[in-house]
């Protein structure tokens, strides 16, 4: 996909958080388009790296299939657009490590899929590390920048996990609806 095709919005976004982020268009294998530097650490792959190809690349063949099943499940089902899944991957330098995958599947306002949100965590990492607490400041960040957004256009957001977890998909669906 065209950079231009990208909203500046949801680029910037994506420039300013330091959460693993990645997104695939609705193409045909779902080719990412985007990704942050937080993907970059996290997988140890570049934006040139990923460009045009499917997040697939990044399974093992140890990769549970139940485990891809699942996320296939979901890009299939045309009623769901949010999902968790925990994935085993493989970084650019052979080190597996379980994904948590955040996936949040953005529609146009006329309900054509654009786009597929992905924010990804090293659970193996953040439990070696006692990161969660981390994480979770960051994704608190996060949240009070989507409250701001939110609040500018009369929305309320409750501060569920739930929510905390999908606080940029939520200012990726503002930005994508409005271009």
């Amino acid at each position: 996909m065209p950079a231009a095709q990208i909203p500046d919005t949801l680029r910037a976004q994506f420039t300013k958080s330091h959460i693993a982020l990645s997104l695939a268009t609705a193409q045909k294998d779902m080719p990412l388009c985007l990704v942050n530097e937080g993907f970059t650490t996290l997988s140890g792959y570049g934006q040139d790296q990923v460009q045009g190809r499917n997040c697939r690349f990044l399974q093992t063949p140890e990769t549970p299939a139940e485990q891809v099943s699942s996320i296939r499940d979901f890009l299939r089902d045309d009623h769901a657009d949010d999902g968790r899944f925990p994935v085993l991957n493989r970084t650019r330098d052979g080190r597996d490590f379980m994904n948590l995958v955040f996936l949040s599947k953005l529609r146009r306002a006329t309900g054509e899929l654009a786009f597929v949100l992905a924010s990804q965590f090293d659970l193996d990492k953040a439990q070696r590390r006692g990161q969660q607490v981390e994480h979770d400041a960051s994704l608190a960040r996060n949240v009070n920048d989507v409250r701001r957004a939110a609040g500018q256009l009369g929305l309320i957001m409750a501060d569920s996990a739930e929510l905390i977890a999908r606080s940029i998909t939520t200012l990726a669906r503002i930005t994508i609806r409005d271009e």
